[in-house]
């Protein structure tokens, strides 16, 4: 990906885990076919119940004006020098200092140190994705996802307490022990080098771990957890495995060599990072049960499946989250049904496809477009629409084309938008020519507003 935007991080953990200080210098490369006067960057941790400070920005070495602007003061602009033609490239460098929340608040706690677990998700000044309309400057609801993001490169260099296991977006590179501020007698830390590339974002999470690990094909699944968690984190390594491997002969090879999965306290049940996914704590306890009764263990399956598609529909082909949420969270929620047909068979995964008549139960089956912003659906539409009422959709498109069609055309659609980014319309044009049919009735019954 000649162009793809390359982050460099250098950040230290402080030993709260409540404190990142960082450097961060960004390659930028002008991939629009205009000249550039401003590039803008996300300043997520503003809206997370955290905060974020930006200090010595400068553009190739020169100090840069800037502003911030957004009801959350998460907009950061860098106003060029000069405009940046098309083709050229500029490097901005920066410090910055993010504080963490220590409550699970705004969407689900992704940014947040509880239980003893650091979630370190959209700490850093992220560059925003620069589209039809310009620098996407829209901010997140608080349901939903929070990044729209091109895929770049990451190398990050992480200094954190001992003690700990960190776990993080992609393969460690370097890794080696400190002394904390230069002192004798400074307490140890450890310091590890994390390569990850292309990728939407860097994820990071830090905590007292054990980990059981897998192999498939080319690929090392890591599974992290408490120790008293031990049991979920090896359920977890298994539905992982055999999801990777489905997803791997139906749609296209893993891009990465390494999958990590973490438990953290977040109040979703699972999140989807570049090469890394998460759980929330109280579903790796597998020999409880739900309040309705519903074995945490069958929870921690469907989440893990779920999260796993995700580096196929999210990840590997990226959308706009904010505005058309169900390419990638309706995609992934059918994608898992079919990880249910795929290893237990078509009767289980027609019992698993409950659970999303389950959730557009939620509004009454209320016939809610399911292609319209995160910020249109109000109370239990998101999730009742979204996840519930999103698959309906993708089942009637699968009988439309007939699965075997289905399965050609999303093989055809990761392999035509790897590593960039679709929307409605292209799903549709691509549906539309695998099977010479209009497909405009279903679309408008189903996605369209």
């Amino acid at each position: 990906m000649p162009g793809a935007p390359v982050y460099h991080l250098d950040i230290v953990i402080d030993d709260s885990m409540t404190t990142v200080e960082g450097r961060q210098t960004v390659y930028y490369t002008n991939q629009e076919d205009t000249p550039l006067r401003e590039i803008v960057f996300h300043l997520h941790a503003n809206v997370l119940d955290s905060a974020i400070a930006v200090s010595d920005l400068t553009v190739d070495g020169v100090a840069a004006r800037t502003a911030i602007s957004g009801s959350s003061r998460s907009i950061l602009t860098v106003a060029l020098p000069a405009p940046l033609p098309p083709g050229e490239s500029v490097t901005i460098d920066l410090r910055f200092r993010t504080d963490v929340a220590t409550t699970i608040g705004r969407n689900y706690g992704v940014l947040a140190f509880s239980e003893g677990i650091l979630a370190l998700a959209h700490f850093y000044p992220m560059l925003s994705v620069y589209d039809d309309t310009g620098w996407n400057v829209a901010e997140a609801d608080i349901q939903g996802d929070l990044t729209y993001s091109d895929a770049a490169y990451y190398l990050v260099r992480v200094s954190a307490p001992v003690g700990i296991a960190v776990v993080a977006s992609g393969v460690g590179v370097e890794a080696q022990g400190s002394r904390g501020a230069g002192e004798q007698g400074g307490e140890e830390r450890q310091t590890t080098t994390y390569a990850v590339g292309p990728a939407r974002d860097f994820y990071l999470a830090a905590g007292a771990f054990v980990v059981v690990s897998e192999r498939v094909g080319a690929t090392t699944i890591n599974s992290y957890a408490p120790a008293e968690l031990a049991d979920g984190a090896a359920l977890a390594l298994d539905v992982a495995a055999a999801t990777l491997a489905i997803n791997e002969a139906r749609l296209s090879p893993f891009p990465y060599t390494e999958l990590d999965i973490v438990t953290t306290p977040t109040a979703a049940l699972g999140i989807e990072y570049p090469g890394l996914i998460v759980g929330t704590l109280r579903m790796y306890d597998i020999a409880a049960e739900t309040r309705s009764g519903v074995p945490m263990s069958d929870i921690l399956e469907s989440t893990t499946a779920h999260e796993v598609v995700h580096q196929w529909f999210y990840n590997l082909v990226g959308n706009d989250q904010l505005d058309e949420p169900w390419l990638d969270e309706s995609m992934t929620g059918y994608q898992t049904y079919r990880y249910y047909v795929d290893r237990y068979g078509q009767s289980a995964g027609d019992g698993y496809f409950a659970n999303f008549a389950a959730r557009w139960e939620g509004v009454d089956r209320a016939e809610i477009p399911i292609g319209l912003p995160v910020r249109a659906y109000r109370g239990a539409e998101y999730g009742a629409i979204v996840y519930g009422r999103g698959p309906f959709f993708l089942r009637e498109l699968e009988e439309t084309l007939g699965r075997e069609t289905f399965d050609t055309f999303l093989r055809d659609y990761a392999a035509t938008y790897r590593w960039g980014i679709s929307d409605t319309a292209a799903f549709r044009a691509l549906a539309e020519g695998h099977c010479t049919c209009d497909l405009g009735q279903l679309f408008a019954d189903w996605v369209y507003e």
